[in-house]
């Protein structure tokens, strides 16, 4: 089992989600997934005025409360222009509101050609729920989720009311 470092900490009735936010934004939020069990050890104290308006908006949230965490900033250091591109579009995408992978590549102004590496993007998406990877579906379907399909449903069920 991998031990890894968060410093953000939320209780969900689906498993504790974690998170690491550092000096420039939230780095990382990670959704407990079963079948891939990772230990966090928590350690040095996140930006308090951060941890406490994502606890808040996590709050908020999962009592069915429209919010855009446009107030969360993100680390995306290290990740490509490209990626960096798909998750701040998908972060555009309001309560409840879904598209396509190639609707988010037509809305990113690359086309629907781009489908694939759009979905590339949003599996290795560093921060679930505040960049809204969810509410990007299959043409056919559902289609993947990092977290698994139960968290997908679910972060679709909170947000259909």
């Amino acid at each position: 089992m991998d031990m890894e470092c968060a410093n953000f900490r939320f209780d969900h009735r689906l498993g504790t989600i974690y998170g690491y936010i550092g000096r420039r934004g939230l780095r990382n939020l990670v959704l407990p997934r079963k079948s891939v069990p990772h230990a966090y050890e928590l350690h040095s104290a996140a930006n308090s005025v951060l941890s406490n308006a994502l606890r808040a908006a996590l709050e908020h949230y999962f009592a069915g409360v429209p919010v855009d965490f446009s107030d969360i900033p993100l680390d995306l250091t290290g990740a490509t222009p490209f990626r960096q591109h798909v998750w701040l579009t998908a972060r555009e995408l309001r309560w409840g509101e879904t598209c396509t992978y190639a609707g988010l590549g037509e809305r990113m102004g690359r086309g629907p050609g781009v489908a694939r590496a759009v979905g590339q993007a949003l599996g290795a998406n560093p921060a679930p729920i505040v960049v809204p990877c969810h509410r990007i579906l299959a043409a056919d379907g559902l289609g993947g989720f990092g977290a698994g399909l139960t968290w997908k449903r679910e972060l679709l069920r909170v947000e259909a009311g």
